[in-house]
């Protein structure tokens, strides 16, 4: 796996740990969502934008985990004992496709009101719905976005979205990597679906 450069994350003041094979160019940026089983949210991004013009790459994998883990496997994420999330990490064109374009979409595709749950089957931390954010541009966007969505479209529901720096990120084994286009009759979580608005 090829390490990103650091300094793609150089506004913000951490230090971040991302092992990935993720495409990215002088121009990209990266986002990163969580919102229940990878493979739809991947599923889903990569059926809805334009690759490579819009979203240069996607890989999905496990971020923000504990401070002690590094490179865990998808049996160790499991047990719910590393904290990770099964994150989406994108590689997009902003002269193509805004930030702000990618995070409402994320709004649309899950349910960002149920804690660590997507689904009948989705149950643990790692299934928890978040924006990790590589810019501090990007943090007002999705706290902007989480605002709207709470008070126009949920007004009688919490959402859970939780809004943090991307610290970590490594690459999911290479099977869960493009899985429903890979296997069309994949698992496919009941959560993951384009809404006309954001909601259940």
């Amino acid at each position: 796996m090829a390490n990103i450069d650091p300094a793609t994350l150089h506004s913000l003041n951490t230090t971040a740990d991302i092992v990935t094979t993720l495409i990215t160019s002088n121009t990209s940026q990266l986002a990163a969502f969580a919102g229940g089983c990878f493979w739809g949210m991947e599923h889903l991004f990569r059926r809805h934008f334009d690759i490579p013009h819009q979203i240069l790459d996607v890989k999905v994998g496990y971020a923000n985990g504990n401070s002690n883990v590094y490179s865990p496997s998808y049996e160790s994420v499991c047990t719910g004992n590393t904290n990770c999330a099964e994150t989406v990490l994108i590689s997009y064109i902003p002269e193509n496709i805004t930030y702000g374009d990618l995070t409402n979409f994320f709004f649309h595709i899950h349910d960002p009101t149920t804690l660590n749950k997507q689904g009948p089957d989705n149950v643990g931390t790692q299934y928890r719905s978040g924006i990790y954010y590589t810019t501090p541009e990007q943090q007002q966007i999705a706290s902007d976005l989480k605002r709207l969505v709470q008070e126009e479209w949920l007004p009688n529901d919490t959402v859970v979205t939780e809004i943090e720096p991307l610290l970590s990120f490594y690459d999911a084994e290479p099977y869960h990597q493009l899985y429903l286009e890979i296997n069309e009759n994949g698992y496919h979580c009941p959560s993951h679906y384009l809404r006309d608005t954001p909601g259940h």
